[in-house]
């Protein structure tokens, strides 16, 4: 059965599904957060606690092996808990997902300003990206994209619906917040403002900010990307289901120059 992950007892073993853009021997970015947020996403059912927060520091590359997780409370308060759970290759640290989670209240107030349901085409009445772009990683192969605003191919913002079609973890159902984390990870992809023949531009940390629970499993990706000085950009998202908004996503951003040669081959 295709799956990014197989399970090894307590470890996860990366498949050839998990290879990303850089090399297919790499893990993409979605994967990494994405198996992270499996085990954040168990602490807080457990608790009972909602997620309200996710920061990923990714440290290094992490190639086709087999990773285990280590958690820590770091804080545990009767309103609001902070836990770590950091991703590791053997001994060495491959990125961490520091994870704030918040007591559940009783009431909610009204927002006057909150867009209707349905304001925004649902993925049905979207397109595809061309398939060269599907091509983007090994990975990528198996989300399904429908873009209702812009084009991945393109410089500019734009909007599109994401879906992980295959298993996170073989024989388990992806859940509407493992959706929503491995979808995140694309929004620089999404919202690209350079010439890729010209310029690289990765991002070594993404954070979340979850206003509600995601429901069911498609994910719109609004985002744009701002460019500073000295080879800083920031890119900002809003994630959204059918129901609209629940969760706003930063990444900072670092572009370099590709080399004179490379841009002419």
């Amino acid at each position: 059965m295709t799956a990014i992950f197989q399970p090894e007892g307590p470890l996860f073993r990366a498949t050839e599904h998990a290879g990303g853009p850089w090399s297919p021997d790499m893990l993409q970015g979605s994967a990494t957060t994405a198996l992270m947020t499996r085990e954040v996403e168990r602490l807080a059912d457990t608790s009972g606690f909602a997620v309200r927060r996710l920061t990923f520091d990714l440290s290094r590359p992490a190639g086709l092996r087999a990773f285990a997780l280590d958690t820590a409370v770091l804080r545990n308060g009767r309103k609001a808990k902070t836990i770590q759970v950091r991703l590791l290759d053997g001994e060495v640290e491959i990125g961490r997902c520091t994870a704030l989670l918040a007591a559940q209240g009783q009431d909610t107030p009204l927002d006057p300003f909150a867009p209707a349901a349905g304001a925004d085409k649902a993925p049905e009445a979207g397109t595809p990206p061309p398939a060269f772009a599907q091509k983007w990683s090994r990975y990528f192969q198996n989300v399904s994209v429908r873009l209702i605003e812009g084009a991945l191919e393109k410089p500019g913002p734009a909007a599109a619906w994401m879906r992980l079609d295959v298993p996170l973890v073989a024989g388990e159902a992806n859940t509407p917040l493992l959706q929503a984390v491995q979808a995140a990870d694309f929004s620089s992809g999404v919202a690209q403002i350079v010439d890729m023949r010209e310029w690289t531009f990765i991002n070594p940390e993404i954070s979340l900010y979850f206003f509600r629970p995601p429901e069911g499993d498609w994910i719109l990706i609004r985002s744009r990307t701002r460019v500073g000085a000295g080879g800083a950009g920031l890119t900002m998202a809003t994630l959204s289901d059918r129901a609209g908004p629940f969760a706003e996503v930063m990444q900072a951003m670092s572009f370099e120059r590709r080399a004179a040669q490379a841009q002419a081959s």
